[in-house]
């Protein structure tokens, strides 16, 4: 029988879109990975990668091959996970990827407090508004917000808690003045999340009345990540539509004035994505456990949370 090794270099190489990509991923070197997978193709006499120097392309026979290799590396991570779970403490390499804001006004207590509690786990965290793809960009666990119904078959997401918007904008913008129409919004400078669309607009929906209206927007500044935005309104630029939790302190110290209170600006639901439950780690089902009770207990003490 071959060396099930070469079945999992396979599967990195063609996970990861080719031999440079596998290795930077994994620090097996490009010229292992690419001897051992040629071993194994003149073995059996096939061809399963068609490759040059600027071609890579994965044959029907090696996407064939490839779904039966996904099937082997998650029975060995099963039974890995039930020797680990003998273990009296977890330990392992997580690669988590979460919004910088997220991270910084929801996760990082529940996360840092796992961290401590399990000194032998480790964590490799991008931060970053971009929507990672679990599958092709090597991470473990992505925490985010999202607005849609999820279109991916292919990954796991579990809805946590949905999250409430509001609209804000810095007292220096309003110079004294009070909104208390939605056509007065026309009046002001406004700052958008997302750079690359050709239409913006705030839909808005009045939770005393049921009321749903859609103010079109022409922004001044348009942020591709939250951060952006939050500064943008901060720093008096005009009014954002952010999450109540990421600006409930400076509504309450004066900061930000929470504009037509009555009309919430967007819910979002928190949600943790991941490739695959069978033969998940048990440092994995414990972290996704964690943030699972971590993030509603939260919601209890804080408002911005739909329960």
């Amino acid at each position: 029988m071959h060396s099930f090794d070469d079945y999992y270099y396979f599967y990195l190489v063609v996970k990861h879109g080719g031999f440079s990509a596998a290795s930077e991923a994994t620090d097996i070197t490009k010229s292992k990975l690419s001897r051992r997978i040629l071993d194994l193709e003149a073995k059996f006499n096939v061809t399963l990668i068609q490759r040059s120097t600027r071609h890579f392309k994965v044959t029907p026979l090696g996407h064939e091959f490839y779904n039966e290799c996904v099937k082997i590396i998650e029975q060995a991570d099963s039974a890995q996970s039930i020797l680990l779970k003998q273990s009296s403490e977890l330990h392992g390499m997580l690669k988590i990827s979460c919004p910088p804001v997220m991270m910084e006004h929801q996760i990082r207590p529940i996360l840092n407090k796992f961290l401590k509690k399990y000194p032998k786990v480790e964590a490799e965290l991008e931060l970053t508004s971009r929507r990672v793809d679990v599958l092709h960009d090597d991470i473990d666990l992505a925490i985010r917000t999202n607005f849609s119904a999820n279109e991916d078959s292919s990954i796991i997401v579990r809805d946590v808690i949905k999250t409430t918007h509001c609209l804000v904008v810095s007292p220096e913008v309003l110079a004294g003045k009070e909104i208390k129409h939605i056509t007065q919004l026309y009046d002001y400078p406004t700052i958008v999340l997302g750079t690359k669309k050709q239409n913006y607009h705030w839909h808005l929906h009045n939770q005393t009345h049921n009321e749903v209206i859609d103010v079109l927007l022409q922004p001044r500044v348009k942020s591709n990540d939250l951060a952006g935005a939050y500064y943008a309104v901060l720093d008096g630029l005009g009014i954002a539509d952010l999450p109540y939790l990421t600006v409930q302190q400076d509504i309450a110290s004066g900061r930000l004035i929470h504009i037509l209170p009555d009309w919430c600006s967007n819910i979002g639901t928190v949600q943790l994505v991941y490739a695959s439950r069978k033969g998940q780690r048990l440092v994995m089902e414990k972290l996704i456990e964690t943030l699972v009770e971590g993030i509603r207990d939260y919601a209890k003490e804080f408002d911005g949370y739909l329960t």
